[in-house]
């Protein structure tokens, strides 16, 4: 996978398939010291040996792998138990390295498979630096969060068109979660007020949060993972607006096993 772009196809899932992913949904949280120290710093050198990225998009820098490549087999010895206890049952999907450009609006990290493929399961995100600058902060972070919602996108209404699109591109054309046919759970007006607005997700306009709740704020620190289910609408934080440069991390994506 590592020399190649992820595309998402825009197809639905079964009714009965949907209904799977329903009744295996986690659901967000955060894990303090779920790695520990020289783990942390062995990842952290890993993103750093990273010389050329196979995907560079307008949102991101993007590596993806499995535990069968050279960089998935130390992490396999890190990470194969610690998420089979975070998550039961699982399979990888991928792991990705990931250098943000710009902060991702809100959307929904599942993607469509052909059968007969696994279901899309979970999300688990460490972080491993945050940069401000353009250099590293070595003590302390600069504060900043991944957000997640309680609504959902199970790929349900989408038109079969077997056509795909990669990820990782601009999101100048993407609408408000709401007026996604896929996406559901919405609620009646706004719950999120401006100052949260303000504080988090600045780099959407207001009129974006119609119909959403916040079920987490994930406070990025050193050697804890943020985790959520890939049918849940999540973002990140507008952290250029607070003079962070750039936000280095490692993601999991699995399957239900």
């Amino acid at each position: 996978m590592s020399d190649q772009q992820h595309a998402y196809v825009n197809n639905s899932y079964l009714p009965e398939e949907v209904q799977l992913m329903k009744d295996g949904d986690l659901g967000s949280g955060v894990v303090r010291n779920f790695i520990n120290s020289d783990e942390l710093a062995f990842c952290r050198q890993e993103i750093e040996n990273i010389k050329e990225w196979p995907e560079h998009g307008k949102t991101s820098k993007y590596l993806g792998a499995s535990w069968v490549d050279p960089l998935g087999q130390p992490l396999k010895e890190i990470f194969e138990d610690k998420l089979g206890n975070l998550l039961g049952d699982y399979t990888l999907d991928f792991f990705a390295y990931q250098e943000a450009i710009q902060p991702w609006k809100v959307h929904a990290d599942i993607r469509w498979y052909d059968r007969p493929k696994h279901l899309p399961q979970h999300v688990v995100l460490i972080p491993l630096d945050v940069i401000t600058n353009g250099e590293e902060n070595n003590n302390e972070w600069d504060d900043t969060y991944s957000i997640m919602f309680k609504q959902r996108n199970y790929l349900s209404n989408q038109k079969n068109t077997n056509k795909a699109e990669l990820g990782n591109t601009d999101q100048k054309s993407w609408s408000r979660p709401c007026e996604n046919p896929s996406a559901e759970l919405f609620t009646e007006g706004y719950n999120i007020d401006k100052d949260v607005h303000k504080k988090y997700l600045s780099h959407m306009p207001y009129d974006w949060m119609e119909g959403l709740e916040i079920e987490t704020i994930y406070k990025w620190e050193k050697m804890s993972c943020g985790h959520w289910d890939q049918n849940q609408l999540h973002c990140a934080d507008n952290f250029l607006a607070k003079n962070i440069k750039t936000k280095l991390s490692l993601i999991f994506f699995t399957n239900q096993g």
